[in-house]
């Protein structure tokens, strides 16, 4: 599963590090151990008959399955919020007990080992009559979705889709819902008369055997899984999609489902799949296992993606076109899932306490598909921002990475699991060398194929390859909370460089770590690279050097998961971006270099001295984009010395950058230049291939009130883009016109997830400057966000957005009614300063 997560770069300045490391207890909940295994599964039949009127789902699951060890006269099934029409056995109706969670089947007889049953179950799913539920990875629970299932939402298709991590698949089919289980796979899926239209199509695990039209005029599409994966893997999606075989690939069917006005986009959108396919197997040594990979994005998705086996779901924010495409690709999600067909869905994780199995690896992936695919400076910045993904979340949480105590599982998903996690296996790559890495890997692989895996398995096959007892390794970094807080100091005294490097994190609950590292010395503008080995807690380090260093760079390909505390001069900062490798480091110096406290900057200018600038402006043309980008945002608004130098230095990112993020920033950084030069700049961005770069283009002409700003308004009003509505509502939200309060409810109406999140503000700003006539005619759509929208970040902006209207007495209702049902922990925390509303 990928979360999608805000990706911050967040900078770690030495100036915010000089503090006590946080002390954080790791959680004491109760100890969550595999589950006990009475009966294995062995192969699932599923006959659904999705009713849509209802949102029910009618089934028959035919069960195979024999006790795991002990003889057994029962069989305990997950069966979440059921009506339970009939249990039988070779047409026999058997007994059972059932409390709405768990069915329990008497089996009239008792079962050894050596012997396989078939249960038959009849059942109704009701999945939106269950209790509310979810997390902050995975917003609900239900297993079972219907998406406008009535037609009457114009702008949302009809669709069904499933998500069964970590346990709700339950929620529409009787199964053991544990991930220590694997199951081979039949579903039969019927659609009645109205869905039988050649538009819907469905997809499901495996191979599509059959389309049959019946005698009655429903359909019913039959797949087959005959290779055995956890039932969570297991997925069902129906609606309007189109389905694009990728035509560049012969070893089996690669797929890609999509809305019908995405279908001329899908080989952008995903037709580097084939490509990552044949790499990650040649890095793996064992071959993609599975008859078929197929994608699919569908609407109103509760989490990132799913790793479902042979046939991944993405939300919808997968769908682009080519002028979004050009801002950037989905890769990392895509390559993710993908690497989940290894590790996660061919050997799985025995327990969610051993999640780091499956989202560590996949997490990984995303580093070696950029590095092979886009270079090693892409691959370290997917590093950095996993790097710093952890570090935001230890300032509130320090938990091993294999942990079998926690509150609910689905706390395991989180920044410790997913990005701390693909670090430390990065780590254990450069402990072991590339060869013996990957060669564990496909012994781990192949030992457990089809199977599931606890982390000593793991480090077992580590050992195995390598010869090397490797415990330390896995208890400091997989079993241990925390990460290494290093202080360092150096001198320099009668020829020799002295570095101290002392262990500061708080040792009640992480240990003492042993870090091989490397220090790279620059002197007389040479480099010397040194290895050494950091094991105690305090230690110090000599080398003779003929002058002074001009730069000590500890870890200086950013390797380490840790922090840093090592101060360093202006000069120092300049010469390490001028200097380092790696765009981390360059990024960090600028970082430091530019830093200004956040409660100075309400009342002082940003200004930067003479060298500071000249490395800003000689960032503006780094190689990496990322850099540049950054030393563009740096200059925001620039109004000092060197001003002209500064503003060419701009234009010629607007004019040339080969990426549009920098071409945009730099628009925005200049959109306070006013003068004919630039806005004739902007003029032409406005045809730029990005509508990134266009949206930021009309975003600084309407700065600077032209003339025929409202003639650009309405060129552009028609776009359905988010960026360019963006933009083009500022310029409406300053003139608050009633008459735009159809525009943005046709628009606000379509969009969703992040995209709603992004644009809620500037609605708000439009209904604060409208008549209370037209403040009340938003009411109903922003109640419906704040109640239903599945995601929480979404809710909360339209409760802020309501926030700003409480001069309207029905607000304050809708709010308190807000946080009287608000189920998920982080808002409800928020909403307690609202509670005397």
């Amino acid at each position: 599963m990928r979360l999608l997560c805000s990706l911050i770069l967040i900078c770690f300045a030495v100036t915010a590090w000089a503090q006590e490391p946080t002390r954080i207890a790791p959680t004491q909940g109760k100890y969550n151990p595999e589950r006990t295994k009475k009966n294995d599964l062995i192969h699932t039949k599923l006959e659904l008959r999705p009713n849509w009127a209802k949102q029910h789902m009618t089934g028959v699951a035919t069960i195979t399955f024999r006790p795991h060890f002990y003889p057994q006269n029962t069989l305990e099934l997950d069966a979440k919020g059921f009506d339970i029409q009939m249990v039988r056995m070779k047409g026999k109706e058997l007994k059972f007990d059932y409390d709405k969670q768990v069915l329990k089947i008497d089996l009239g007889q008792t079962l050894t080992r050596k012997d396989s049953a078939q249960v038959q179950i009849l059942y109704i799913a009701k999945p939106n009559e269950l209790p509310q539920g979810g997390s902050a990875a995975i917003t609900a629970d239900k297993g079972l979705y219907f998406i406008n299932p009535d037609g009457k939402d114009g702008d949302k298709p009809r669709q069904i889709w499933t998500q069964g991590e970590t346990e709700a698949n339950s929620c529409w089919f009787p199964t053991i819902d544990a991930p220590n289980q694997k199951t081979t796979l039949e579903i039969y899926i019927t659609l009645d008369k109205p869905s039988v239209d050649a538009k819907f199509l469905t997809l499901s695990n495996g191979k599509l055997i059959s389309s049959k039209v019946n005698s009655d005029g429903t359909r019913t599409d039959y797949w087959k899984q005959d290779k055995p994966a956890a039932p969570y893997l297991t997925m069902i999606a129906v609606g309007d999609f189109r389905k694009v075989v990728d035509p560049n690939y012969k070893n089996f069917e690669v797929s890609y489902y999509v809305e019908p006005q995405f279908e001329k986009y899908a080989m952008n959108i995903f037709g580097r799949t084939p490509e990552m396919i044949s790499y990650f197997e040649n890095i793996l040594g064992v071959k993609y296992q599975w008859d078929k990979y197929s994608q699919i994005a569908v609407r109103d998705y509760v989490s990132g993606a799913m790793e479902n086996t042979t046939a991944t779901i993405h939300g919808d924010f997968i769908q682009k076109d080519n002028k979004q495409l050009v801002d950037d690709n989905d890769d990392g999600v895509i390559a993710h899932e993908l690497f989940h067909h290894w590790f996660g869905d061919l050997v799985t994780c025995e327990s969610w306490s051993n999640l780091p199995l499956n989202e560590s690896f996949a997490n990984y992936s995303e580093y070696l598909w950029s590095a092979h695919k886009y270079g090693q400076d892409e691959a370290d910045l997917v590093a950095y921002i996993a790097f710093n993904q952890y570090f935001s979340e230890a300032q509130e949480k320090k938990e091993p990475l294999i942990r079998y105590r926690y509150k609910d599982k689905e706390d395991m998903f989180d920044s410790h699991s997913y990005a701390k996690g693909g670090r430390i296996l990065h780590l254990l790559r450069k402990q072991v060398g590339d060869e013996a890495f990957f060669a564990s890997l496909k012994l781990y692989l192949t030992q457990n194929a089809f199977k599931t895996g606890e982390i000593d398995q793991l480090r077992l096959a580590f050992e195995s390859v390598t010869g090397e007892d490797l415990k330390w390794f896995f208890d400091q970094w997989f079993l241990k909370p925390g990460h290494p807080d290093l202080q360092v100091t150096q001198e320099y005294t009668n020829g020799k460089l002295k570095l101290n490097i002392s262990q500061i994190q708080d040792t009640t609950y992480s240990p003492i770590y042993r870090l091989p590292l490397q220090v790279e010395v620059w002197a007389n503008n040479q480099k010397t690279t040194h290895e050494i080995l950091v094991d105690k807690a305090s230690q110090s380090f000599e080398w003779n050097l003929a002058s002074a260093p001009q730069l000590v760079l500890l870890d200086p390909e950013n390797v380490l998961v840790g922090r840093v505390l090592f101060q360093k001069t202006k000069e120092e900062y300049i010469y390490q971006y001028y200097h380092a490798e790696r765009v981390p480091a360059r990024l960090i110096a600028l970082e430091v270099l530019t830093y200004v406290p956040d409660d100075s900057l309400a009342t002082n200018p940003v200004v930067f001295d003479k060298d500071v600038r000249k490395a800003l402006i000689d960032a503006t043309k780094d190689k990496f984009w990322r850099v540049r980008q950054l030393a563009v945002q740096k200059l925001y608004d620039y109004d000092g010395d060197d001003f002209l130098e500064v503003e060419r230095a701009l234009q010629s990112r607007v004019q040339s950058d080969e990426r549009s993020y920098v071409r945009a920033d730099a628009i925005i950084a200049m959109k306070g230049f006013q003068n004919a030069q630039n806005d004739k700049l902007f003029r032409t961005a406005l045809r730029d291939t990005s509508y990134t770069v266009q949206a930021a283009a009309l975003e600084a002409i309407f700065a600077s009130k032209p003339s025929d700003a409202a003639e650009l308004a309405k060129q552009f009003e028609q776009s359905y883009n988010t960026s360019i509505f963006s933009a083009v509502a500022g310029y409406f939200a300053e003139e608050a016109s009633p008459e735009k309060f159809d525009w943005f409810m046709e628009r606000l109406t379509k969009m969703g997830g992040g995209d709603l999140y992004q644009v809620l503000g500037i609605f708000g700003t439009y209904l604060v400057k409208s008549t209370p006539d037209v403040q009340k005619k938003s009411l109903p759509f922003l109640k419906k966000v704040v109640l239903k929208d599945t995601q929480f970040y979404v809710r909360f902006a339209a409760f802020q957005t309501l926030a700003l209207l409480t001069d309207l007495p029905e607000v304050k209702e809708i709010l308190k009614e807000a946080i009287n049902t608000e189920k998920d922990e982080r808002l409800q925390r928020v909403y307690q300063q609202y509670k005397d509303l």
